[in-house]
């Protein structure tokens, strides 16, 4: 997950930097999806990182999922 920029989420843990320390989420936001998809040597690959919020914590789930082309 290299190329994932993490400004783009709103965030409120404890890890992030001093800078980025201001940013609340929004009470009426409860999930994030990122999609990107992106060609492959064999086809194309499909990733989703979905953010979850509860209370003042949230959970970041990550899915990879390749899809081949016939040759």
């Amino acid at each position: 997950m290299k190329k994932t920029n993490s400004h783009i989420f709103y965030s409120n843990s404890e890890s992030c930097s001093e800078n980025l320390s201001n940013i609340k989420v929004p009470v009426s936001i409860f999930r994030q999806e990122l999609v990107t998809w992106e060609y492959t040597e064999n086809g194309i690959k499909r990733t989703t990182i979905v953010r979850n919020f509860s209370d003042n914590k949230h959970i970041d789930n990550y899915t990879s999922e390749p899809i081949a082309f016939k040759r």
